[in-house]
Order: structure tokens, then C-alpha cells, then sequence
């Protein structure tokens, strides 16, 4: 169906039922590659040999395949092929795309790589459409001459400059790389406030219930995330008391399988951790470039100590000298620990860069999605809607379809991974807040409910915890209101809430101080709105007797 070669020597051939076969000498001979078995045996209609380690190819049922080498893994390029999977098709061209999002449902004819980000295809029905962020969003143009010519190649002689051929003799020509020719639109008066915000209050309002939308779930997530970590770091729960129970001896026997797995751990980390030719400081960057055995080796750690310190119990748990220094290993806390880790890790790393690399780097949004989607799709319910696809509808912007779903269902994974990201670090701000909250209640409660015969969780969850919340409502009213002011960062991963709107708005209007006027006035709603709440819940939750009264 379609060949391409790089140089003289790197090629590739495409063709039926997914035959992908590569050559590494000039086509002297062909190797066959294993397509992606998402594939289901469409046909391969159109490849691009883009750089020595990225290939794109297309098949007839709208798929979009990329084969990259990975240096880390030692794979080569043409070997690994994986298919793009879509966040948004303008418009759908069929139901198979709501069905299948990774499926553009449009029998597609040729592919042209402009650049690393920037994707050109053609197809039958007259489709030409463009992706300017590798594939994962991909916009139909509008073709002028309707739907009847179906195109079969589209070539760019520069990043602007090219010509699209279809059936029939059809020529098309670009000068503005293939982008819709705004032309025969009627400029509003967006000087003239009233026709400003008629214009694009539709958009205000999808920007403001986006914003919503994400707050919402981030503060559920936080406060979650935060009353479990604000728990595991006031365990007074440590190693001598999880072993004092038992036998000294047993305990050293159960010291040596430990060690062993941790010893074994480290080991089979280093030859991962050495093939990245990381060197002195280089490797604090060893969780990036080899996360599976950085996590081998702080696992091997942890285990190596516990196992040390099992081997040298004897009943006693004596403290260690160092020198000057004396350190009571036993006292070891472990869920204090892993709290403390995720805590310092949240609060001591930019939230704009938590948002780019759970969206982009971990995929975390599209990791939840998939597998959520499947366990909450009902599809003998009626008209095939249940709350999760319900929640991640996005909608078409379009002059003829504003406001209305788009083909019924989308899902976009930026709503996730924003939800996350917000989440993540809130709930360790919340953390230290409700940590606080619980140290500030008199050591005695907790000694009166333990004497009675209460357990430490009943303890802390009918004595402590409904006091330490009631205190704690303040210091936690204005980290939601930063949670709030922070989800304007949701707009790094294209994710269309108040401040990307607004900046939608700015580019087509031009008004600056109307535009941003009304997003500030919008996050002035929902921050005030949420801080009455907050200060109506303290009122009602206040314990009389606690806390300045104020005078008379």
C-alpha cells in the first residue's frame, strides 16, 4: 500500500491486514514487524518515515500508528508500534469514534508529518484535517469543495506551503498550513460590553463549570488524601511495637529472608540503574530515566534495614551509638514515614510541573480512564449513560452545534489528570494542617479513651478526629480557596477551564480588560462562595468552650 525510506539505508513497507515490514539496508532485504494488536487486521494504507526513530503510519479505519526507539530498553524504531489515543475529534465523522476513541472513524488515505507535533491526513468524504499536538487532538478543515472528493494525498513543501490531490482532477492549495480560511464572518462590536459578554458568555459558562467541576473533586481527593496521611504520621505505631509481641528468636529467623530480599533487590537493580552512564550527581535523576530500579533499590533499603535490625534483636531494644550520637532504630515509625516522603515530595516541587508530568509524563489521566470507563459502562442501560461518561462529556464549540455533546459522549483525560494533580497536593498541604489540628488535642483524651478499653482507630475516630476537624476548618477553609486560585494551572495540559477560556476569548476579541475582568470576577464567586460555606460549617461546628471567646 505505501513505502518510505529515510536515507539509503532505513525503509519501510506497509500493506494489507497489517503487514508492516522495515529495512535496514537500502532494500536489499524486509524484516516483518508485529503490528499493535489494537489493530484488529485493518489495513496499513500510508507510512512516513519521519527521523531515524520516529515513523508514523495511518490505516483505512481512521487509525493513527507510531514507532519510536527507546534508548533506555535498547529498542530500535519500526520495531515497537503503538496506536495514538485520541482526546478530541472536531467534528466526530461517525459514531465509531464516540465507540472507539481511538479510532477517528474516517477512512483515511494519506498521512504527512510536518513535525514532531503537527499531523496532516487526508480521506474519503473530502477529510482534511490537521493535529497540531502529535495526534492526540485532531481538527477537521473545512474543505471547499464539499464532500464529494475524496483526496488521496496531501503533500507540504514547507511548514506552510503545500497542496492536497483528491478524485477528479481536485487540487487544493495551502499558504496558511491547511488552517480553516476565516473569511465571510461578520466582526462583532466587541468594544460594546452588552455585545461582549452576549458573544461569549457560552463560553464563560463552560469555563466556570469546568472550574467547578475540578475543585470539586480536587477538594473530596484532598481532604481524603489528607486525614489518612494526617493519621499515618500520628501513629505512634513503631517497629519494637510490632515486634515486642513476639519471640525473640522468631523475629531473628524472620530477619534473614528479609535481608536476603532486600540484598536481592539492590542487585538486580544495578545493572538498570549503570546502563544509563549516569555519573556523581547525575543519579538523583535515576528516577526518571530508570523508575523500576530506583524503586528496587529504595525497596532493597528498606528491607536490608529491617532485616539488620531483626537479626540484632534480642529482646532488649537498645538504643545505637554512633560516636556522639545515639539513635533508637526501634522507634522507627513506618506509615509516619511513608506520609513524611509523599508530603515533602508535594510540597517541595511546583504544582505547574506536577500537572505537566502527571498529564504528559505518567499519562495519569488516561491510565484511570480506559479501565473506569470500562468498569462504569452499562451498555444495556438506556441511550448507553451512566455518571462517569456523564462527567467527562465534553462539548462542541462549533457556530452550528454550540453547547451540545458531541456525538453524545467524549472523555477527556486532561478532567482526570487535573483532578489528580490538584488532589495530590492539596492533600498534603491538608496533611500538616490536620496534623496540627490532631496534636492540639490534650494527650489525656487519647489516654481516658485507651483506659476504657477503646481501640487507637475507635479512639481517634469518635474522640479525636471530630474535634481535631472542627479546629482545623479555618487553616483548611484557606487551603481550599488556594486549591480553587490553583486550578488555573489545569489550562498547562489543555484542559478548558476559566483562565484558558478567557484566554480563548482574548485571542478572537481582543479585549483584554473585559476578558480578564470576568475571570476574576468568576474565581471571586466560587472562592467567596466557598469561604461563606466554610465560615457558616464553623459556626455550626463550634465546640463551646473552646478557643478566645473574644470579650464581652
Amino acid at each position: 500500500m505505501a513505502v518510505s525510506f529515510y536515507d539509503d539505508e532505513l525503509g519501510v513497507i506497509v500493506g494489507a491486514n497489517g503487514t508492516i515490514l522495515f529495512s535496514d539496508d537500502g532494500g536489499a532485504t524486509w524484516d516483518y514487524r508485529e503490528p499493535p494488536e489494537e489493530m484488529g487486521g485493518a489495513e496499513i494504507v500510508a507510512v512516513e518515515f519521519y527521523s531515524p526513530v520516529r515513523i508514523y503510519a495511518i490505516t483505512d479505519d481512521g487509525q493513527i500508528l507510531m514507532s519510536m526507539s527507546n534508548v533506555v530498553s535498547g529498542t530500535e524504531v519500526g520495531y515497537l508500534w503503538t496506536l495514538i489515543d485520541f482526546e478530541r475529534h472536531y467534528p466526530p465523522a461517525s459514531n465509531e469514534y464516540v465507540l472507539n476513541p481511538s479510532n477517528l472513524g474516517v477512512e483515511l488515505t494519506s498521512i504527512e508529518v510536518v513535525t514532531t507535533t503537527k499531523l496532516m491526513m487526508t480521506g474519503e468524504g473530502g477529510y482534511l484535517s490537521i493535529s497540531t499536538n502529535g495526534g492526540t487532538i485532531v481538527s477537521q478543515q473545512i474543505n471547499p469543495l464539499g464532500n464529494d472528493s475524496d483526496f488521496n494525498h496531501i503533500q507540504m513543501l514547507t511548514g506552510f506551503i503545500g497542496i492536497a490531490v483528491g478524485d477528479g482532477g481536485a487540487i487544493l492549495w495551502t499558504e496558511d498550513a491547511g488552517v480553516d480560511d476565516q473569511v465571510g464572518f461578520v466582526v462583532p462590536e466587541y468594544s460594546n460590553f452588552g455585545v461582549f459578554v452576549d458573544e461569549t458568555k457560552e463560553m464563560f459558562l463552560d469555563g466556570f463549570m469546568a472550574t467547578v467541576k475540578i475543585v470539586a473533586f480536587g477538594i473530596i481527593l484532598g481532604f481524603f488524601l489528607g486525614v489518612t496521611l494526617a493519621m499515618c504520621k500520628t501513629s505512634p505505631t513503631s517497629l519494637r511495637y510490632i515486634v515486642e509481641r513476639f519471640n525473640p528468636r522468631h523475629v531473628r529467623i524472620t530477619g534473614i529472608p528479609i535481608l536476603a530480599s532486600g540484598l536481592y533487590l539492590i542487585n538486580s537493580a544495578i545493572p538498570g540503574s549503570r546502563g544509563l552512564g549516569l555519573q556523581g550527581i547525575e543519579y538523583i535523576f535515576l528516577p526518571v530515566g530508570a523508575p523500576e530500579s530506583f524503586a528496587r533499590i529504595l525497596l532493597g533499603i528498606a528491607l536490608t534495614f529491617l532485616g539488620l535490625l531483626f537479626l540484632s534483636n534480642n529482646g532488649r531494644f537498645s538504643k545505637v551509638k554512633i560516636r556522639t550520637i545515639t539513635i533508637n532504630p526501634w522507634r522507627v515509625r513506618p506509615l509516619n514515614t511513608i506520609a513524611t516522603v509523599y508530603t515533602d515530595f508535594f510540597r517541595n516541587t511546583p504544582l505547574i510541573v506536577q500537572f505537566l508530568f502527571i498529564h504528559f509524563g505518567l499519562r495519569l489521566g488516561a491510565l484511570i480512564q480506559e479501565p473506569g470507563l470500562e468498569i462504569f459502562s452499562f451498555e444495556k442501560l438506556e441511550h448507553d449513560h451512566n455518571f462517569i461518561t456523564d462527567i467527562f462529556a465534553t462539548y462542541d464549540h462549533s457556530e452550528d452545534n454550540y453547547g451540545t455533546r458531541i456525538g453524545g459522549l467524549l472523555y477527556d483525560s486532561a478532567f482526570i489528570s487535573a483532578i489528580c494533580a490538584l488532589g495530590f497536593n492539596s492533600g498534603a498541604y491538608q496533611c500538616e494542617t490536620i496534623r496540627g489540628a490532631i496534636q492540639a488535642i490534650p494527650s489525656a483524651q487519647m489516654e481516658a479513651g485507651r483506659s476504657v478499653g477503646v481501640t487507637y482507630l475507635q479512639t481517634m475516630h469518635w474522640v479525636i478526629m471530630p474535634q481535631a476537624i472542627r479546629i482545623c476548618i479555618p487553616p483548611m477553609g484557606n487551603e481550599m480557596v488556594n486549591l480553587v486560585l490553583n486550578s488555573s494551572l489545569a489550562m498547562i495540559i489543555g484542559y478548558a477551564e476559566l483562565t484558558r477560556q478567557g484566554k480563548l476569548i482574548v485571542a478572537s476579541t481582543f479585549q483584554y480588560a473585559y476578558a480578564w475582568g470576568m475571570v476574576l470576577i468568576s474565581y471571586f464567586v466560587v472562592t467567596w462562595t466557598l469561604a461563606l460555606f466554610l465560615r457558616w460549617m464553623e459556626e455550626k461546628t463550634r465546640i463551646p468552650g473552646l478557643g478566645m471567646t473574644g470579650g464581652d
